[in-house]
């Protein structure tokens, strides 16, 4: 498959995960990720442009999940205990600027760009903006996400209730 083919495969695969996190489908959402998968969001330090090392170890984070805690997290909102959520926030996701970094034989290396909507009924409404990078392995069952980084472009996030 070309990378013109391939880019379109995920803007449209992206499109539909969007879709899932914004319709409450969380089970099926956490079905793209594989059980050894990295979900995380490093906090930014503000230094010169591409001075940035996301490699170093024992970075601070917003949130460092694999896909049990992922399950953890899916599985407390339907409790009707993870008071933040209650009401549930209203969310919209916008995935843009889909870019092919490497290509392997059964993997591939992928970053958007995203903003997230979130509204708390009768409450706040907080914009994230920020890239995601990504590791999916092709599997006879489709595209698993093997890491997900998220890069927030903000100094500041308060609290971090929904997913990227």
């Amino acid at each position: 498959m070309n990378s013109f083919d391939l880019r379109q495969e995920f803007e449209e695969f992206f499109i539909k995960e969007a879709w899932l996190l914004d319709n409450d489908k969380y089970d099926e959402w956490l079905d793209l990720f594989d059980d050894d998968t990295r979900y995380w969001a490093p906090v930014r330090e503000n230094l010169d442009r591409g001075n940035e090392n996301f490699a170093k170890p024992h970075l601070l984070s917003h949130f460092d999940d694999n896909k049990m805690t992922l399950g953890f997290r899916v599985k407390r909102l339907a409790t009707g205990y993870a008071h933040a959520e209650e009401p549930p926030s209203r969310t919209r996701h916008f995935v843009s600027n889909v870019q092919i970094l490497e290509k392997e034989t059964d993997r591939v290396r992928v970053e958007s760009n995203f903003i997230v909507f979130r509204g708390r009924p009768g409450k706040d409404e907080t914009f994230f903006v920020g890239v995601r990078r990504d590791w999916w392995r092709k599997d006879p069952t489709g595209w698993i996400n093997e890491e997900r980084m998220v890069i927030f472009d903000h100094d500041v996030i308060e609290s971090i209730t929904i997913f990227f």
